[in-house]
């Protein structure tokens, strides 16, 4: 029977190695073929393979062209028509219509002309120089539209590498937090088998063991799922492994910037602030345009047409002509007086509600950049708080494990003393990522991201 237990153990021995090399050779094919990545690269790669920031790259390249076409305006318009035709016999109803006609029958039923038509603008309520400034302006705006896509997307950069870290450092805590337990386990089973400890020991050490496993099996899982989110957003395939190079330290940060300077920074420089800024810019280019339609329009024209046969002027001839005319032409939509007196007031209303739209855009920028900070604040307070936590945690652990050891305490006492200590060190954890995340948060709603 004894020879029994013992080639059952030695099988299970061998097996459990068999396991851990296997495991060992998986784990070092997978960080041969990661890649390293530091935040700064996965930023500039995001720039490059980001569908969002690249949409906003082509609407900021359609913004130039329509300056340059709206500049363009500025040119004379000129347009060149031709046409060709058969005349028809005249019918002339003597008698009235309801009588046969008499037809004057044509000698010639060809007809055709070939002309070139030009104007040339001079003066029309200066609404060119009003919609190239629009132009310009929309140009300016769809430039900041993408910076701030691009600060977006950084921030989930940001997110998805920070989260992949979290989800690493758990995945070692749990490690080392398992390595512990399978020692501690070979203890309370070689004291059981001794008749030193109860089996409900035994149980509860095994059960600790396999929570730990399981909490094990969650943080890879966590690892994959945020590796695919960053994949995504820096242009890598789904499953392609990645070995972050950032450490969660949050020595990085910039302590000398006080709040009053990310609020400066925010309302001055940050692209929501200048969106804001150029929505009004906007609205007003389009209320001036509204009162351009009530000015004058001046500009020259010219008109050269080859025409056949010559039926415009007295006496007629069955010859081809030509006949041009030059001249400066004066138009005034008199029924623009009437017809776009709402639509003025309309756009004034749309220039007070844009500023007020702005003005709510820098309360919220006000609101975001103190909720960061302040959490920032509480972020490295808990820092230092969950360091004191861990040294706590730990000589709690190495008491309690000793005295259980010496039959001074129970296993219960022992098995919360080592949940409270990887808890510490997992506070420890999401206290240094969430102050690097709330840093981030920062630099987005000032534009520095």
């Amino acid at each position: 029977m004894k020879f029994k237990e013992v080639n059952d153990r030695i099988i299970k021995l061998a097996l459990s190695l068999f396991l851990l090399n296997f495991s060992q050779l998986a784990m070092a094919q997978v960080t041969q073929d990661s890649i390293p990545l530091s935040l700064e690269e996965a930023w500039n790669r995001a720039n490059t393979y980001s569908k969002e920031i690249r949409l906003r790259g082509f609407d900021t390249e359609i913004g130039k062209e329509n300056v340059i076409d709206a500049k363009r305006q500025r040119l004379p318009h000129v347009e060149v028509e031709g046409s060709y035709g058969q005349l028809s016999n005249i019918p002339i109803f003597v008698d009235g219509i309801r009588n046969d006609a008499e037809y004057i029958h044509l000698e010639d039923h060809t007809t055709y002309n070939a002309g070139v038509q030009a104007y040339f603008n001079i003066y029309n309520g200066n609404k060119t120089n009003l919609q190239i400034s629009e132009a310009e302006t929309r140009q300016e705006l769809l430039t900041y539209l993408e910076e701030e896509t691009a600060s977006a997307i950084h921030y989930r950069v940001a997110e998805a590498y920070l989260d992949m870290q979290r989800s690493m450092e758990f995945k070692q805590l749990i490690l080392q937090n398992i390595e512990r337990n399978e020692k501690r386990l070979d203890q309370i089973t070689k004291l059981y088998e001794n008749g030193v400890v109860l089996k409900s020991d035994l149980l509860r050490a095994k059960l600790q063991l396999s929570r730990q496993q399981t909490n094990l099996l969650e943080m890879k899982n966590n690892v994959e799922l945020a590796t695919q989110s960053l994949n995504i957003l820096v242009g890598f395939e789904d499953e392609q492994p990645i070995k972050p190079v950032d450490s969660i330290q949050v020595n990085m940060l910039k302590a000398e910037q006080t709040y009053r300077d990310y609020v400066n920074d925010a309302l001055e420089v940050s692209p929501r602030s200048r969106i804001a800024e150029k929505q009004i810019e906007m609205r007003e280019l389009q209320e001036e345009e509204l009162k351009a339609d009530k000015l004058p329009r001046i500009g020259l024209f010219g008109d050269y047409t080859y025409s056949y046969p010559q039926i415009q002027l007295y006496p007629y001839e069955t010859a081809p002509y030509l006949l041009g005319i030059a001249g400066i032409q004066l138009t005034y939509d008199l029924s623009a007086l009437y017809h776009d007196k709402h639509k003025e007031e309309a756009a004034k209303i749309a220039v007070e509600r844009q500023k007020l739209e702005q003005q709510n855009t820098e309360d919220q920028l006000r609101k975001g950049v103190k909720a960061s900070y302040k959490h920032l604040q509480e972020d490295l307070e808990k820092i230092e708080i969950a360091k004191m936590n861990i040294d706590q945690a730990q000589e709690s652990y190495r008491i309690v494990n000793q005295t259980y050891f010496n039959q001074l305490s129970l296993l219960t006492d022992l098995l919360e003393a080592d949940t409270q200590l990887l808890q510490a060190k997992f506070e420890l954890v999401n206290n240094r990522i969430s102050a690097r995340l709330h840093y981030y948060q920062l630099l987005k709603i000032t534009g520095e991201l």
